[in-house]
């Protein structure tokens, strides 16, 4: 299963925490994001509009490297067009 890197985990909580509008601490279900992510092969998961600040879908991206997900930024979209 990959972890987020160490040396991007940081930068990954708070690029979350300052975009995302969710009660829960993303601590609980990040091992279900990142667990989805390898078993569809995947580098980003998508946030639907309705759970952010900017009233639009965030793609948080990253690269895999070894077992590590390191994170590379966020991309955004105007429509839901949720990839899941």
């Amino acid at each position: 299963m990959s972890m987020i890197s160490p040396d991007s985990v940081e930068i990954f909580y708070r690029t979350y925490d300052s975009l995302v509008k969710d009660s829960l601490p993303l601590a609980l279900f990040l091992n279900q994001i990142t667990t989805k992510m390898d078993a569809e092969n995947r580098d980003y998961f998508v946030i639907p509009a309705k759970k952010t600040g900017r009233k639009k879908d965030i793609c948080f991206q990253f690269e895999r490297k070894e077992d590590e997900l390191v994170f590379k930024g966020i991309h955004t979209r105007k429509k839901s067009t949720i990839l899941e």
